[in-house]
This record gives structure tokens, C-alpha cells and sequence, in this order.
């Protein structure tokens, strides 16, 4: 921890002892980046005090030079958030479940890095199962982010129109490895914390992707590997590998989703359901180093 976290999270403590003796709040959670250890010169502190009634309306204050921003939530609310990580549930004629996940994914992030302060100081608020199902929610939900993205790119590089395929394809890189932090156990911070997060998990290094072009799909196989392999860690699969389905290219814009009723390969609005052994085929068939 850098000496601006350090200094951060001795305010925080202060402020939360404060909070909790005076009576107003019955719990003080330390959230976000620097429940993580990480903080910048110039970050803020996360507060977030769980309340019993009316909730207050609390000011942000300044401290020692720095922000502090307090939010008040009912004890209700974070009963409702941890109901969501003791469960996954998506399917594919009901996505109203995983809508209403994907729409609380920041409180979910929250409430994954939160830490509670009592007298031994800050311990983590979720369990190791509910820290696991962040995880599977997480990395459902940047899977998913990453086939609107192949979406976009699928149909930008085939109208040839190269300047937006390399911001597309920016934003697809930034997916992979919040992607990749989130297979890790990582919760999914900000951008600009997510190089600090890959090099915590030791994930490897990749090269960016290559140049995006129709006449050829291989440029896109590192990053179906990249997806396939970060499911694959949640959800292994003990299958003897099969011939994979029957794709005129299976490189061209193919990306797996893993779903509660099982595996399937989607390509912009076509989906098509596979068995495990199959989705083994098809990612030894798009390895370029046939693994």
C-alpha cells in the first residue's frame, strides 16, 4: 500500500469510529479502490454507513486535505445485493434475473471490496461464497460486454471502416482484462486500477490485438482463447473434447457464453447451443498454437 492509501485508509478509520460512536450509523464500510489498497495523490474516500429508518442525507467533508463521501443505505438494500451473489441465474428464454444483476453490477462492486471497521480494524464484509459469486457474476457480465463488442467490430470491419474499428477494438482489449481480473477473484474496478489488478493475479501479458481485417479472421483468435479460458476457469469443464459444431468460420466473430441452462456460441444475434466436449473442439480448432 502507497503512502496516499496508508494515509487514506488512517482517515478512514477515524471517520468511521466517529460514525459508529455517535450512533449514527450501525455499521461503517470502507469501499472501492482503496478497500483494495490502491489510492492515487488526489482520490477520495468511499464511506458508506448502513443505517437503521430514514436514511440521512450526509455531506461529503474534507479531512486532512482530503474528500471523504458518505452514503447512507439501509440495511435492506444490502440484504438484497447479497441475495444476488448466493445465486446465478441465467437463462436463455428468462433474462430478467441477469438484467437486473447487470444493473447493480457497481453496487455489486462495492459491496464485494467493502470492508466493515470494527475494533480489530477492517474486515471484509462478504464471505468467501458470496465473494464467489461476485465472481461469477462478474465475469458473466463482461462476457457479455465483450460479444457486444465483437458485435460491433464484426460489422465495422466487414463496411471496412478502420478508424472505429481500432477505438472498438481498444475498448475490447480494456474488456479482456477486466475480464480476466474478474476470473482472478478480482473485483472489477475502475479502468484506470485494472493494470495494477492483472499484475496482482499474475495474469499474462498479450499483445494487442492484431490488425482487423474481413479477408481473414485470425487476428481475433487470441481473443476468443482470452474469453474462453476466463469462463473456463468458473465454469471447468471434464468433457473429452468433441468435433466442434459446424461453422463456415469459426474464427469470424465466434465468442462462448456460459449460461445457467449450459454452453453456447453466439455471433452477434445467432446463438448456438453446445455441449462441453463441443466448446473444447471449437477452442482447439481457433488456438492458433492448438491448445
Amino acid at each position: 500500500m502507497n503512502p496516499s492509501a496508508q494515509l487514506r485508509r488512517e482517515i478512514a478509520g477515524r471517520v468511521a469510529r466517529k460514525l459508529l460512536v455517535s450512533g449514527k450509523a450501525r455499521e461503517v464500510w470502507l469501499e472501492g479502490a482503496l478497500a483494495c489498497g490502491f489510492a492515487h495523490a488526489a482520490s477520495d474516500i468511499d464511506l458508506r454507513g448502513i443505517v437503521d429508518g430514514d436514511l440521512p442525507v450526509w455531506e461529503s467533508r474534507v479531512v486532512d486535505g482530503v474528500r471523504v463521501d458518505l452514503h447512507a443505505t439501509a440495511p435492506e438494500r444490502t440484504e438484497e445485493l447479497r441475495y444476488l451473489l448466493r445465486s446465478f441465474d441465467i437463462r436463455r428464454d428468462d433474462l430478467g434475473s441477469f438484467r437486473r444483476v447487470r444493473a447493480s453490477m457497481h453496487d455489486l462492486m462495492c459491496l464485494r471490496t467493502a470492508l466493515s471497521y470494527g475494533s480489530e480494524g477492517w474486515r471484509s464484509v462478504l464471505d468467501a461464497g458470496e465473494r464467489q459469486g461476485y465472481r461469477r457474476w462478474a465475469i458473466a457480465d463482461q462476457a457479455e460486454v465483450a460479444a457486444s463488442l465483437a458485435e460491433d467490430l464484426t460489422g465495422l470491419v466487414e463496411d471496412g471502416l478502420a478508424e472505429p474499428v481500432h477505438v472498438v477494438c481498444r475498448k475490447l482489449e480494456t474488456c479482456l482484462t477486466a475480464l480476466e481480473c474478474a476470473a482472478a477473484g478480482h473485483p472489477v474496478l475502475g479502468e484506470k486500477w485494472l493494470p495494477l489488478l492483472a499484475s496482482a493475479s499474475r495474469s499474462p501479458s498479450h499483445a494487442p490485438i492484431g490488425t482487423a481485417r474481413a479477408e481473414t479472421w485470425e487476428w481475433f483468435r487470441p481473443v476468443q482463447q482470452r474469453v474462453t479460458r476466463a469462463l473456463l476457469s468458473c465454469w471447468p469443464i471434464d468433457d473429452l473434447v468433441q468435433d466442434p459444431p459446424d461453422l463456415a468460420a469459426p474464427d469470424a466473430g465466434w465468442l462462448p457464453q456460459r449460461y445457467t441452462d449450459g454452453w453456447f456460441l453466439r455471433r452477434g444475434d445467432v446463438r448456438l447451443t453446445v455441449t462441453g466436449g463441443q466448446l473444447l473442439g471449437w477452442l482447439s480448432a481457433v488456438s492458433t498454437d492448438g491448445a
